[in-house]
């Protein structure tokens, strides 16, 4: 099975997804619906509200009204993450349309973002479920906790894998992890296989921003919706470059210190590292660590005790996805 046989089976209900999250931000002020369709309408998979409603499925429950409403709070909420980080990157960019930080400006982006996060929240504060209301707040802290971590090591070539790795399950994999849980919960399975598919998400939470981190460097901009090489003209030290600078050399490490101090990068910097990071296979161990991630994320599946077990292979071509996302660029590069 591949991610469009897994998107086929549950197009009525993220077409119900998409009716839900444009009824949430419907407004009498104009700037909310024109920012937010702006932004909900630009494209994107919808990974999380599809993560919560494969594992609400897998877990038995056909009746998927209180779903939806989450699928819609958990989308805004990654919604407003982006709304955000494009301020503080200064993005112009995303998946080939203009942000909205550059159309409405950057308070407009900022104060959009509040909204769809209240507006999330709001949604969930009706659920009579206490545990899904504590869930969803802890993981808003967590998300938050992430930035800030990104942040506080900005152009920090001295960061550890380790604690890479912490700041992407807070910025990307905590939310892909908390949109299973809510799933499994919506579906009262047992906490075993809850926390199963909760690890899953996890795992291929951390996979999909990997495939991110080596196609920001290989890739092209058709296929990124942004210029290839932001992360690094923006000083962003993600793995690639910490695996770079951990295998160089005494003058390569010298060279990639003055690169992420400079502001303004050039085209010649960005091929010069890209060339060094094809000769030490810097993307390959970026991507071998990647495919690690989406096979822990399979076995995970193994002790969850699933009422509809046929949706496995569902999960499995949903992990192998992100890492096909950066094999059909190369193959299209060819």
């Amino acid at each position: 099975m591949d991610f469009n046989k897994v998107a086929a089976l549950f197009k009525e209900d993220m077409t119900r997804v998409e009716e839900e999250i444009r009824r949430n931000y419907e407004s009498s002020i104009p700037l909310i619906p024109n920012a937010s369709s702006w932004l909900m309408e630009g494209g994107g998979k919808r990974i999380r509200p599809l993560l919560l409603l494969l594992c609400h499925r897998a877990c038995g429950e056909s009746h998927t009204e209180r779903a939806i409403k989450h699928a819609c709070s958990v989308e805004f909420i990654h919604a407003a993450t982006l709304l955000h980080d494009d301020v503080i990157d200064k993005t112009t960019l995303r998946r080939g349309h203009e942000t909205v930080r550059s159309k409405w400006g950057s308070d407009a982006s900022i104060l959009i973002g509040d909204y769809l996060i209240s507006q999330a929240i709001l949604n969930i504060a009706y659920d009579t479920n206490q545990r899904i209301v504590q869930i969803t707040a802890e993981t808003a802290k967590v998300l938050v906790e992430g930035g800030i971590m990104e942040l506080s090591n900005a152009r920090d070539l001295s960061i550890t894998q380790e604690q890479y790795l912490e700041i992407i399950y807070r910025k990307t994999a905590s939310l892909l992890s908390v949109s299973c849980r809510m799933g499994a919960m919506l579906a009262e399975t047992g906490p075993e296989t809850e926390d199963a598919l909760t690890a899953y998400g996890e795992d291929i939470g951390i996979a999909f921003q990997l495939v991110d981190d080596a196609m920001d460097y290989d890739s092209t901009e058709d296929i990124l919706g942004k210029p290839v090489g932001t992360d690094f003209k923006e000083g962003q030290v993600t793995l690639p470059l910490i695996i770079l600078y951990q295998k160089a050399s005494a003058s390569l490490k010298e060279e990639i210190e003055g690169f992420i101090q400079n502001e303004n990068l050039s085209k010649k910097e960005f091929d010069y590292i890209l060339e060094n990071m094809r000769k030490y296979k810097v993307i390959d161990d970026t991507l071998d660590l990647a495919k690690h991630y989406v096979e822990q994320a399979k076995k995970r599946l193994k002790v969850a005790s699933l009422q509809a077990p046929e949706y496995v292979e569902s999960f499995h071509a949903v992990a192998d996805n992100i890492i096909e996302r950066h094999a059909t660029q190369v193959i299209n590069q060819t």
